[in-house]
């Protein structure tokens, strides 16, 4: 089976993939992207209490950074949409799952209203 790129977003990173399996005659559409800088530089905040309090300050605290492969699995798998408006509360609770603590750039929680 042999996969073949269909397009690549510079901005994100993502790429398309598409592969065909002429014995079981099915398609697969998949999606790669390389999250290694964002989370490198999500752990870096995490740990510098600096960062987090002058967000605070002026006003703009930032809470993560999420690679575009867990905002497609989000949606895929959970039916979350991180640009859903309405999906913010869902949103706070996964980030504050033990399981995503490596998307947070603070130790601190965003309770949602």
């Amino acid at each position: 089976m042999d996969k073949r790129l269909l397009s690549h977003d510079p901005l994100t990173g993502l790429k398309t993939w598409h592969s065909f399996d002429s014995l079981t005659d099915e398609t697969t559409i998949s999606y790669s992207a390389d999250s290694t800088p964002i989370l490198e530089e999500n752990k870096l905040k995490q740990n510098d209490a600096y960062f987090s309090r002058a967000g605070i300050k002026s006003e703009f605290w930032q809470l993560a950074s999420i690679p575009v492969m867990v905002q497609m699995d989000w949606l895929i798998n959970k039916g979350v949409d991180i640009y859903n408006k309405d999906h913010f509360p869902k949103v706070c609770r996964l980030l504050d799952d033990p399981e995503y603590k490596y998307l947070k750039t603070t130790t601190g929680r965003h309770l949602a209203k």
